[in-house]
C-alpha cells in the first residue's frame, strides 16, 4: 500500500468515525462514544471516562459481565444508566453498578429487557476499553460554550435561557461537522493528485459511491432505528372490577400516553387505535429534542367482570418536512414515510460527496496547487 493510499485511507475512516458519532448524537443513541457521570462504575469507570459504545444493533448477544447503555425507568429518574449485567430472569437481565452494594433491581428498576438496551460497552480481555477524562471535557467545554452564548445573548439584549442538553449536542455536532468539512477537504485534495505514472496498473483513485454508500450505512442505521426501534404496538387494558374512584360502567377512563425523545431532531409521533370506543386526544405529537409530549386515551369503562383491551399504534419520523406530508405519506403506509426519509438523506448524502469528492474514481493529470482547508486553518492559527 502507497503512501498516498494509506492516507486515503486514514482520512476516510476519519470521516466515517466523525460521521457516526454525529448520526448517533442526532438520533439519541451512543455510538462509538459513551461517558460517565457518576461513580457507580468505579474503578472501572471513574466519573468522566468516556468508553467505545458498541450499538445494540450489532453488539450481539449480551451476556453476564457485559457493561450495557439501557434506558432505565426509575434510576435517577429515568434515561441512560451504564450499567454492568449481573444475572438474568425471564422479565429481563439484571444489572448493578461495580461501585454499588445493590442490584438496580432491588428497588424500583425492573428488569432490562432487550429493547431497552441502546449500546454495549467495547471489552478487550474482559477490560471495559476505557478514554480517561473525555466526559470531563465535553462537560467542560459544554459549560464553558453555553457561558459564552448566555453571555451573548445577554449583552444583545435577547431573554433566551438554552436547553443544556440540546446545546450540549449543538456543540458537539458543530465540532465534528466542523471536522468532518476539514477532512473531507483533505480527501479531495488527495483525490486530485496527480495519479499518471503507471496507468497500465489501473485506477487507484478513491471511489465517490463507495464513499457515499459507507456515509448512507453509518447515517441511516441509527436514525432508521431511532425511528422504528420506540415504535409498535401498545396494549392498554381496562377492567371493569378495577375502576377510578367516581367512575361508572358506561362512563369514561382516561390514560395518558407519554411520548420521549432522546434524540437531537424533533420527532412527529403518531397515536392510533382502531378500538371502536376508545380515541385520542391528539393523534400527533411534535416531540423536541430532549423533551416528551403526552395524549390522552379515553376509552369507555366496561362493566363489572369485563375487561377492555386497546390496541394502540405508535409510528415515530423525524420532522425533516411539513407535518402534513409526512402524514399524507404515513396514510399510504408508515413504511412510505420513512421509505421517504431514507430517500431525502440519500440524496442529500450523493449531493454532498458529489461536491467534496466527485462522482466516480476519477485521475487528475494536473496536480492541485492550492492549500487545502485543514493547512489554511493549521497557518491561520499559527
Amino acid at each position: 500500500m502507497s503512501r498516498e493510499t494509506a492516507r486515503d485511507a486514514f482520512v476516510v475512516v476519519s470521516v466515517l468515525v466523525v460521521v457516526v458519532i454525529v448520526a448517533g448524537q442526532l438520533a439519541g443513541q451512543p455510538v462509538l462514544l459513551g461517558y460517565v457521570t457518576s461513580e457507580s462504575m468505579a474503578p472501572t469507570l471513574e466519573t468522566g471516562d468516556g468508553f467505545v459504545a458498541v450499538p445494540a444493533a450489532v453488539s450481539g448477544p449480551i451476556d453476564t459481565g457485559d457493561v450495557v447503555v439501557f434506558e432505565a425507568v426509575e434510576l435517577a429518574g429515568g434515561g441512560t444508566t451504564t450499567h454492568r449485567v449481573v444475572g438474568t430472569t425471564p422479565e429481563g437481565y439484571l444489572t448493578k453498578g461495580d461501585n454499588n452494594p445493590f442490584r438496580d433491581q432491588d428497588g424500583d428498576e425492573p428488569p432490562v429487557t432487550e429493547e431497552r438496551i441502546v449500546a454495549t460497552a467495547l471489552q478487550v480481555n474482559g477490560e471495559v476499553v476505557r478514554i480517561p477524562g473525555i466526559g470531563t471535557a465535553i462537560t467542560g467545554f459544554r459549560e464553558a460554550a453555553t457561558s459564552a452564548v448566555l453571555g451573548v445573548t445577554s449583552a444583545v439584549g435577547v431573554d433566551w435561557s438554552p436547553d443544556q442538553r440540546g446545546l450540549s449536542g449543538l456543540f458537539i455536532s458543530i465540532g465534528l461537522a466542523l471536522l468532518l468539512v476539514i477532512l473531507a477537504d483533505d480527501l479531495r485534495n488527495s483525490s486530485l493528485r496527480t495519479r499518471t505514472r503507471d496507468r497500465s496498473r489501473g485506477d487507484d483513485g478513491l471511489d465517490a459511491r463507495w464513499v457515499a454508500l459507507l456515509l448512507a450505512l453509518l447515517i441511516l442505521v441509527p436514525a432508521n432505528a431511532a425511528m422504528i426501534a420506540p415504535a409498535g404496538t401498545h396494549h392498554v387494558s381496562v377492567d371493569g372490577d378495577d375502576l377510578p374512584a367516581g367512575t361508572a360502567p358506561g362512563g369514561t377512563v382516561e390514560n395518558g400516553f407519554t411520548a420521549e425523545n432522546n434524540g437531537l431532531i424533533t420527532m412527529l409521533v403518531v397515536l392510533d387505535t382502531s378500538h371502536p370506543d376508545s380515541e385520542f386526544d391528539r393523534t400527533q405529537l411534535a416531540v423536541p429534542q430532549g423533551a416528551s409530549a403526552t395524549a390522552t386515551l379515553s376509552t369507555t369503562a366496561p362493566s363489572p367482570g369485563e375487561r377492555t383491551a386497546v390496541a394502540v399504534s405508535e409510528h415515530r419520523y423525524f420532522l425533516l418536512a411539513p407535518p402534513s406530508l409526512i402524514m399524507r405519506l404515513h396514510a399510504v403506509h408508515p413504511l412510505v414515510a420513512i421509505g421517504a426519509f431514507n430517500v431525502l438523506v440519500l440524496g442529500s448524502i450523493a449531493t454532498l460527496v458529489g461536491a467534496l469528492v466527485g462522482s466516480g474514481s476519477k485521475r487528475i493529470r494536473e496536480r492541485r496547487h492550492g492549500a487545502s482547508l485543514s493547512v489554511q486553518l493549521r497557518r491561520l492559527f499559527r
